[in-house]
């Protein structure tokens, strides 16, 4: 009988034994970072009225600028017209020369936007004018374009598309929408609430344009056009801010008692261009003692790449023993803002401990087989 136990006792070793070498084969330390990223931020992101700017040329006035820089391509502050008290934009050609203005955006590159504009057009109007919105500007170039919209006194359209166009509304205000959605790479516009188009953004005009709203660009066309007028311009959205991202991990085995160990990972801003990341490292294991350089940073921008923190720790005194931690990071403007590192560090075990702690994992994880050992009159 003594001998009937002791097989079956060989047997569900044997068995476990193979279990336990087979999983440790096929199981992979996952290393993936818990990575938490920033609720994104939604509202008016930019609004402009005009009604706090001197009459007169527009540009240098709230951050409206000539194209290029050029002063005789200002528009104008008016109080001819207004949809809110008491002035407007006036966008005419003024001395011979045609309006050409722009507003430049930063951050402005992900996520889903609605730019709403608000534009007169008096039934007598002269020629043809131009609204047109950049991925890419620069004073001097280069430039993009993603949406180009013609408007005379009897209707809009699309420059790339003679067919989409609407009726334009005369002697009155009417809204100019466009929907941009970076994501899908696309852009719906409207007209006084109708649907006007549906097209690529970053081949809106033509291929090869980038996932950005660069400007708003408020030109008399290329002909003699006379006066319209634009007012309550609001950009609305998902604000892009930083967004931190942090990458590696540090697993040390068979580490003497009290060893200096080494180790690096890395540490990104993936949020939006031109955006700013200050970060620090806030939380180490408990165990060990732990240097960093650097031990955090500011204005890290998106294109500046990873930073390398390069990991100094001092391992504990006990040995025998399996240490786990987490390295926390976190954004400093918003704490849920925040990835961790995983650590893993052991100390040598002697064979006699290495193989009392199998067999006592082995029992606890088959009670039965425990149960079985201790009525064994054999292991009495």
């Amino acid at each position: 009988m003594n001998k009937k136990i002791l097989s079956i006792v060989v047997c569900m070793l044997m068995f476990v034994t193979a279990s336990s070498v087979t999983g440790a084969i096929n199981i992979e330390k996952d290393n993936n970072l818990s990575l938490i990223t920033k609720p994104a931020s939604t509202g008016i992101f930019w609004e402009d009225n005009f009604d706090n700017y001197s009459l007169g040329p527009l540009h240098g006035q709230g951050g409206w600028e000539a194209w290029d820089d050029n002063p005789a391509t200002t528009g104008y502050v008016t109080d001819n017209q207004s949809r809110s008290p008491d002035n407007s934009a006036e966008i005419d050609w003024f001395g011979g020369a045609s309006t050409d203005i722009v507003y430049q955006f930063s951050g402005v590159s992900s996520g889903n936007w609605t730019l709403t504009a608000w534009q007169y057009v008096p039934s007598d109007m002269e020629g043809s004018t131009d609204y047109l919105l950049l991925n890419t500007y620069n004073h001097g170039g280069p430039y993009h374009w993603s949406l180009q919209l013609f408007i005379n006194a009897t209707r809009i359209w699309d420059y790339n598309n003679v067919d989409d166009w609407l009726p334009i509304v005369n002697d009155d205000w009417a809204e100019i929408r466009v929907e941009i959605d970076f994501e899908a790479d696309i852009q719906k516009v409207y007209y006084d609430g109708e649907f006007l188009l549906e097209k690529s953004w970053t081949e809106g005009v033509r291929p090869g344009g980038a996932k950005n709203l660069g400007c708003i660009d408020l030109y008399g066309g290329q002909t003699y056009s006379s006066s319209v007028y634009y007012d309550d311009f609001v950009l609305e959205g998902e604000a892009a801010g930083p967004d931190l991202h942090c990458e590696g991990n540090l697993v040390w085995t068979n580490v003497s008692r009290g060893a200096t160990l080494t180790g690096n990972f890395t540490v990104k801003n993936v949020g939006g261009t031109g955006t700013e990341l200050d970060w620090d490292i806030t939380k180490t294991p408990s165990w060990g003692t732990w240097t960093f350089d650097p031990d955090g940073g500011e204005n890290l921008k998106p294109e500046d790449g990873p930073v390398t923190v390069d990991v100094t720790c001092v391992a504990p005194n006990q040995k025998n023993e399996e240490f786990i931690g987490k390295i926390t990071i976190e954004n400093l403007e918003n704490s849920e803002d925040t990835c961790t590192i995983d650590v893993d560090l052991t100390t040598p075990m002697n064979k006699a401990t290495y193989v009392f702690q199998f067999l006592q994992n082995i029992l606890q994880r088959f009670p039965i087989l425990a149960r079985i050992i201790s009525s064994s009159p054999f292991f009495s």
